[in-house]
């Protein structure tokens, strides 16, 4: 504008003043040569994702304010729908790789784990990260969250890092500390699989109720194998997996799910641990950080008995003679192969989304973690917080303590192989669907006549062990043929 006011002065004839004033209003939005979009003609860049709730109102937030900025520049529209559940999307994503009758065509971008990203891949293709970022950039992702999305014949990084979260141990703190004062039990009790199941058994003996329940089946037989010194997969040359469960880790991990289960020390009857937690069912439990903002503030005992409840968020148990181990979770975003235009503007948003700024902003509204390394600060976190008008104070709490697991625990993830979906399904459903059934069995026979402990004895003996051992790795073969 100085340039024209300036020739102006100098008396040029009005239609040259004209003519440059058009050139350069015209190329303030002009198509970048190094970019195939035109913000003429935008493209429309679809998503499909399993956020819900408040956490679905931050990402359309986010987009819309994506949509009105650097969008509207660039010329990128972004579509974000919701498919319901992590499971749901995995299936419809699935469903229209494999253009199954009646289903919509595959989005530009879509949520996943590495265990769908992989079977996805292997039917559409995904783009590689390295395609749009350059190593500069993707450097600047704490390096274990773009490790979870590499696989193929080059592990190349198929996942955008979006938000990250963890387990953690979410305990009552109010109804905690009566048991635990009366008995002289502290925090370091439940720190440990071995501590917390004593901890659940003179609770169930002393009031009758259970003290804990168990969120993630599959994470913590994962877990509790690298805890005790070998990964649950062994990985072969060509790109596959076999169960690896050694005899001895899997009786640890029988003695400290199965048997308490079956004894009443833990238990499970809502869909998540949280809902068990908020009717007084159990005192504590194993759940995603991301779900920290679910931690029940009071809990309803009965109809007239309301108590209220304060959150005490502890790292995530392992082994006495293991080492902490924790999962990271929280499913990335992959780009679907397609065209340029498409590709080039789904790689757009994924970069704006990551900046400390936006993901900062979705991460702690949402109980989610930012996935660039200059962004993982407690204090800067919890400043951010601070300018949410979110109150759960288990949020802050999981913060820290997340923080505190960066710093001292191994984040694990398992690399995703051919079958690696059928494989987690099955940890996730084996053991827990022998448990729901051998309690309907224990009822009834209770029901008619037999001796509770006689029933449990005989349940949870060593020879019910192997026959759960081998059965889970007969299913397990089944799925690596």
């Amino acid at each position: 504008m100085k340039k024209i006011q300036i020739l102006a002065k100098k008396q040029l004839p009005l239609l040259l003043i004209l003519v440059l004033m058009a050139s350069l209003l015209s190329s303030c939005g002009s198509k970048d040569p190094q970019s195939p979009l035109d913000p003429e003609n935008p493209v429309t860049i679809t998503i499909w994702h399993y956020y819900n709730g408040h956490i679905k109102d931050k990402f359309d937030a986010l987009v819309n304010e994506f949509n009105e900025t650097v969008g509207m520049e660039k010329g990128i529209a972004v579509d974000a729908l919701s498919l319901g559940d992590v499971g749901q999307l995995a299936d419809a994503v699935f469903a229209s790789a494999n253009q199954d009758m009646g289903t919509d065509p595959l989005p530009d971008i879509f949520a996943a784990y590495p265990d769908n990203a992989m079977r996805i891949h292997q039917i559409v293709g995904l783009v590689s990260l390295e395609k749009y970022f350059s190593e500069k950039e993707l450097s600047r992702y704490r390096p274990e969250f773009l490790e979870e999305g590499r696989f193929g014949t080059g592990e190349e990084p198929y996942i955008m890092p979006i938000a990250k979260s963890f387990e953690a141990l979410f305990v009552n703190e109010n109804s905690w500390r009566s048991f635990a004062d009366s008995r002289g039990y502290t925090d370091q009790d439940i720190q440990t699989w071995e501590g917390l199941l004593e901890v659940s058994k003179a609770y169930y003996h002393e009031t009758g109720k259970s003290f804990f329940s168990l969120d993630a089946n599959a994470n913590y037989m994962l877990l509790a194998s690298m805890q005790l010194g070998e990964e649950l997969y062994s990985y072969q040359e060509d790109g596959s997996a076999v169960l690896n469960l050694r005899e001895e880790t899997a009786e640890k991990i029988w003695n400290h799910y199965y048997i308490p289960y079956l004894k009443g020390y833990f238990t499970k009857s809502g869909r998540f641990s949280s809902d068990d937690a908020k009717t007084g069912k159990v005192l504590a439990y194993t759940g995603s950080t991301a779900g920290s903002a679910y931690f029940p503030t009071e809990v309803t005992l009965s109809e007239s008995q309301v108590v209220q409840a304060d959150p005490l968020v502890l790292p995530y148990p392992y082994f006495r003679d293991g080492n902490p181990f924790v999962i990271q979770q929280g499913a990335g975003m992959c780009i679907i192969n397609s065209d340029p235009a498409h590709e080039f503007g789904a790689a757009e948003f994924l970069r704006w989304f990551t900046q400390p700024e936006q993901n900062i902003e979705f991460a702690v509204s949402t109980g989610y973690f930012p996935v660039m390394k200059e962004a993982l600060e407690a204090g800067l976190l919890l400043e951010a917080l601070e300018e949410t008008d979110l109150s759960n104070p288990a949020i802050g709490q999981a913060i820290k303590t997340s923080v505190d697991m960066l710093e001292n625990y191994s984040l694990y993830n398992n690399k995703p192989f051919s079958g690696s979906y059928e494989m987690r399904n099955l940890l996730e459903n084996h053991l827990s669907e022998k448990v729901r059934k051998d309690l309907e069995k224990l009822h009834r026979e209770v029901g008619e006549g037999g001796s509770r402990e006689d029933v449990i004895a005989r349940m949870s003996s060593r020879d019910e062990f192997i026959k759960w051992f081998e059965d889970l790795k007969t299913q397990g073969q089944k799925i690596q043929i």
